[in-house]
């Protein structure tokens, strides 16, 4: 009887650790390039991302992104650009789309009225300074991924991201004047700096503030993993049950001797 006990709680602490990695946040990766145009060092590259959300209902949703991170290679040199997360309120009751940069949390919050998940709300964005002797041009793979997480686990989506090269840029994102969607422009754009643009990356100048879109990432969320024990929580559990059977052997065999 113990035995069959400590095995049934080794089964509860397996299946739960498994549940807990089952239901983690859904990753998307987009590959894609940059055109021929070399960068100068001093340059700024702005990656922006926006995103297209189906299935939402009559109650505000939350979309999270999270562990966001660019990665190429050029000159023999690895970039690993890890970007600001993000947190996307569709709201039935907005009447317009906003978004700012937290600095403390280093998170773009964005709210976009409901009916408009179709308009390519922007999702986050990252400044990256060219360093010293500059970027060539062509480089691929260019590697965007992204994870996705949602107040509401019915919903879909998918996401692209561009980039485009300024000559002159601000590293308070709030003085950009980013859009928050589409709406004459692009959404991500930096209506501020938009004199500044020039070509590169994955744009040419002129009035391609954003850059060309990538190709198009799906994604679909789980349950917020708010409500899934974490797997340290999983294994405290089981050892609590397992230390319990383990007790009522002791006591078992005890009782066997006297």
């Amino acid at each position: 009887m113990i035995r069959k006990l400590i095995l049934v709680c080794a089964a509860v602490l397996v299946l739960g650790v498994l549940n807990g990695t089952a239901n983690a946040d859904p990753l998307s990766i987009i590959n894609s390039n940059f055109n021929g145009t070399p960068i100068h060092g001093g340059d700024t590259i702005w990656f922006g991302a926006h995103m297209k959300v189906d299935g939402l209902g009559s109650q505000p949703v939350t979309l999270s992104i999270t562990q966001s991170v660019i990665t190429f290679s050029a000159s023999g040199q690895l970039y690993s650009l890890v970007t600001p997360n993000a947190r996307i309120t569709f709201d039935p009751t907005a009447t317009h789309a906003t978004t700012n940069f937290d600095a403390a949390s280093n998170t773009w919050f964005t709210t976009v009225p409901s009916n408009q998940a179709g308009a390519d709300p922007f999702m986050t964005g990252l400044a990256f300074m060219v360093p010293n002797g500059g970027l060539p041009g062509g480089i691929n793979p260019v590697s965007w991924q992204a994870v996705f997480s949602s107040s509401d686990p019915n919903i879909s989506g998918s996401w692209q991201w561009g980039a485009a090269v300024y000559t002159n840029f601000s590293t308070d994102y709030n003085a950009l004047g980013v859009l928050a969607a589409d709406g004459g422009r692009q959404s991500g754009t930096p209506v501020n700096f938009e004199s500044f643009v020039t070509g590169g990356a994955r744009g040419g100048g002129g009035s391609n503030f954003t850059g060309s879109n990538s190709g198009t990432g799906h994604f679909t969320v789980g349950p917020s993993s708010t409500t899934v024990p974490e797997p340290s929580s999983m294994l405290l559990l089981g050892s609590g049950l397992v230390g319990t059977a383990s007790a009522l052997r002791r006591r078992r065999l005890a009782k066997k001797k006297n």
